[in-house]
């Protein structure tokens, strides 16, 4: 080889190396240097929790305009809130975070089932989950299960009931329920929630069964990543039983439903529910029949104070999903004493005016030591990884059919007053008839968005020096 040729051959391994390491280089910068995706600006004043949105300073942020996606894919009752407005504050001891959704038909009047559980005059809509089955799914009526029985358009039938879609058998527990339309479309009661990842798994999933009478409440949730590793791309929650290694009808779950899937990960979500949470008497029917007041019914030693909107604060880590009290009224408990106040900690208001809600959390930005375990303390200097999800629960969304940000978003307080001309990007969109001001993001984060730009152009010029090289 000569040595004109091995000097072409030395340049191009350097160039490579060069641009290998700057892209490793690159890749490594971690995202908090970046402009947070969502700013909580600092302002003088406290949230109107009565009339979310009407504090003077939200006149000046604007809204950011989040882009929700489908948690399951393939069910047509998943994903229906396309994007979601945000706009986040902070006064020096609260944070405040205002949200606002498109609702074509709220869910007024559905009880959240967990809580019409304490309840034992509740009635209406949302008592219980009804599953749609996908169009196609068929069933048979085992009788050699002499000791199994099924229930049938109202008619208990002895046998096992077996379902069969595209060949895919799933044979169903003891005394399972099912209605068959007229077009011959099946629902499923009652089913727990082994059973619909079974169904999910099996494709037989095709979202929750609602009509004019029988739905499910809205729900709007904030999750913050508490894990002790680097946050992944997405905030993936696990299907499966009602607890780590559950084995339901002769299968065994792994994991449970609403852990989370990333090793090492873990977070505190705050739930707030049309049907338990939105202090409106009118519209709630937990608030209507005063539930939060009552101790003999929740189990909690605390009542709401002042009757105030609360957001269900929950933790998820690899094991389960809990609920940040020691009544468990959502999910099992993360204590069993102490954490007294804890259920009502977060602070909500809600109203539905022209098609849309809106929601504001409030929050202390410190939490009680006995919480911190389970909830962040928030500061300033911290990037924190946040998620949103959004529920109609009108149209058929519950548990895990919803709308949800596809990535993880970074959030941080800064200590900048917001002004009218806080964003550089904007668009007018028209909500509730009036004009707005929208920041639109996604959730690809600029860091991602520079080392992609940087690496390209790197790749290109390497390509030009290579060329040049080897011409001679």
């Amino acid at each position: 080889m000569s040595i004109k040729r091995r000097s072409k051959y030395t340049l191009s391994v350097l160039l490579l190396a060069l641009f290998l390491g700057i892209i490793m280089g690159l890749a490594n910068i971690p995202m908090a240097q970046t402009s947070p995706q969502i700013p909580v600006y600092k302002v003088a004043g406290s949230a109107d929790l009565s009339n979310p949105g009407s504090a003077s300073y939200w006149s000046q942020i604007p809204w950011i305009n989040i882009s929700l996606t489908a948690n399951i894919p393939m069910a047509p009752t998943s994903g229906l809130t396309h994007y979601l407005l945000v706009k986040a504050v902070w006064n020096g001891s609260w944070i405040i975070i205002l949200e606002r959704w498109y609702a074509p038909e709220p869910a007024f009047g559905a009880w959240s089932a967990a809580a019409a559980g304490l309840y034992p005059l509740a009635s209406g809509p949302s008592l219980f989950r009804l599953i749609m089955l996908t169009p196609g799914t068929t069933y048979t009526i085992e009788k050699n299960y002499t000791n199994c029985f099924a229930i049938v358009n109202g008619e208990t039938i002895q046998g096992r009931l077996v379902l069969n879609y595209s060949g895919i058998l799933l044979p169903t527990p003891n005394n399972t329920q099912i209605t068959i339309t007229s077009n011959g479309t099946i629902i499923l009661w009652h089913s727990p929630d082994p059973m619909e990842d079974l169904l999910y798994t099996d494709g037989m999933f095709y979202g929750y069964y609602v009509n004019s009478t029988w739905y499910y409440p809205d729900r709007a949730a904030i999750m913050w990543y508490m894990g002790n590793v680097v946050p992944p791309t997405k905030d993936d929650m696990n299907m499966g039983g009602e607890y780590p290694n559950q084995t339901f009808d002769g299968v065994t779950f792994k994991d449970a439903g609403g852990s989370l899937a990333q090793p090492g990960g873990a977070a505190n979500i705050w739930m707030w529910v049309s049907g338990a949470t939105w202090n409106n008497i009118t519209y709630d029917p937990a608030f209507k029949v005063n539930l939060w007041q009552n101790t003999s019914l929740t189990g909690l030693p605390y009542v709401d104070p002042g009757n105030h909107g609360f957001a269900v604060p929950l933790y998820t880590n690899n094991t389960n999903m809990y609920e940040v009290d020691t009544a468990g009224i959502w999910y099992d408990p993360v204590a069993t004493s102490g954490l007294n106040g804890s259920l009502f900690f977060i602070w909500t208001g809600a109203t539905y005016q022209d098609g849309y809600w809106t929601v504001e959390f409030a929050r202390p930005l410190a939490v009680p030591s006995a919480y911190a375990n389970w909830m962040p303390n928030i500061t300033v200097g911290k990037t924190y990884y946040v998620a949103f999800a959004v529920w109609q629960g009108r149209l058929g969304e519950t548990l895990f059919d919803k709308s949800i940000t596809p990535n993880f978003l970074t959030l941080e307080l800064v200590t900048t007053p917001p002004t009218s001309t806080t964003t550089s990007t904007t668009s007018v969109t028209s909500v509730s008839n009036t004009t707005t001001t929208v920041t639109t993001i996604t959730s690809i984060s600029s860091a991602t968005i520079y080392v992609t730009v940087v690496g390209i152009v790197i790749a290109i010029v390497a390509l030009i020096i290579l060329y040049v090289v080897f011409r001679r």
